[in-house]
C-alpha cells in the first residue's frame, strides 16, 4: 500500500466519523447543560439535587430533605419546568397510553396529593420520540423513590 492510498483512506475514515463524534459532544453538552439548569433552578428554591436521571430531551431530580421534586422537559413547542412540593403527596402511579395494537403511545407519572391537584409528568410521547429508549426503567424507579416518601 503506498502513501497515497494510506493518505486518502485516513482522510475517508475521518470524514466518516467526523459527524458522529461531533453529534456525541453535541448531545453531552446539551445533557451538561439541562443538568446545570436542573441544579440552578433547585437552588433557587432553596433545594438541593440530591439524585436525578435525564433522558431525550428531560431531566428529573429530587431533593428529598426538602421534599421538592424537578422535572423539565423540552419539546419543538415550548419549554417546560416543574418544581412541585411533595410533602402532601399521596401516592405516585405509572400511566401507560397504548393504540389498538398494544404499541406504547405515552408514559406518564400520575402524582396524587392532598389538598392540590393531580400533576402529570410526561416520561414518553410516541409524537415527539419515535424511539423509547431507558424510559420504563427511569419512570418505575421513580415511581419506586416517590412512593417511598410518601
Amino acid at each position: 500500500m503506498d502513501s497515497t492510498s494510506l493518505t486518502i483512506g485516513i482522510i475517508l475514515v475521518i470524514i466518516c466519523v467526523f459527524p458522529f463524534v461531533l453529534f456525541s459532544v453535541n448531545n453531552s453538552k446539551k445533557r451538561k447543560r439541562r443538568i446545570q439548569n436542573l441544579v440552578k433552578k433547585a437552588q433557587e428554591s432553596n433545594a438541593t439535587i440530591q439524585e436525578k436521571d435525564d433522558w431525550n430531551q428531560s431531566i428529573i431530580g429530587i431533593d428529598k430533605t426538602n421534599k421538592m421534586l424537578f422535572f423539565s422537559k423540552k419539546s419543538e413547542e415550548f419549554d417546560k419546568f416543574i418544581s412541585i412540593n411533595i410533602s402532601e403527596l399521596l401516592k405516585c402511579r405509572i400511566e401507560r397510553t397504548e393504540n389498538n395494537h398494544k404499541v406504547l403511545e405515552k408514559l406518564e407519572l400520575e402524582l396524587t396529593f392532598a389538598s392540590k391537584p393531580t400533576v402529570v409528568l410526561e416520561f414518553f410521547n410516541k409524537n415527539e420520540t419515535r424511539l423509547i429508549l431507558n424510559e420504563i426503567e427511569i419512570i418505575q424507579k421513580w415511581q419506586t423513590l416517590l412512593n417511598k416518601i410518601t
